[in-house]
């Protein structure tokens, strides 16, 4: 059974955790276009809260432009820190970008909880 804090599209599961001035979503598998709407709901859910947003991109197998997109827009909107470590292929994409700088990026969560 499913964690009521999450959700799963395809071969992206999701889950939610607030804490205390920050709201954890956590990302594991693959986020591509296949899963965009989902994942644009789970942003929308957590950007809704008011609180800091940390995005955790350690179990993160592949991320493409559609979840470079809402990370962008999160960055906008609420502002955003990620936890890696980042795939290297992810982390390309940033650079290739030219965003990378754009985001604070914690090696664990831990590390993001506490700032």
């Amino acid at each position: 059974m499913d964690d009521p804090g999450s959700t799963t599209s395809h071969a992206l599961h999701v889950v939610h955790a607030p804490f205390p001035g920050a709201y954890v979503l956590t990302l594991r598998g693959t986020a591509d276009v296949t899963t965009c709407a989902a994942l644009e709901d789970d942003f929308a859910t957590a950007t809704a809260t008011g609180l800091r947003l940390i995005v955790d991109l350690a179990a993160l197998e592949h991320g493409d432009e559609s979840l470079l997109g809402l990370l962008i827009n999160a960055h906008r909107t609420t502002g955003i820190e990620l936890v890696g470590p980042l795939s290297p292929s992810f982390r390309r994409r940033l650079d290739t970008a030219g965003i990378t700088g754009w985001f604070t990026i914690r090696p664990t969560l831990t590390a993001a909880l506490t700032q």
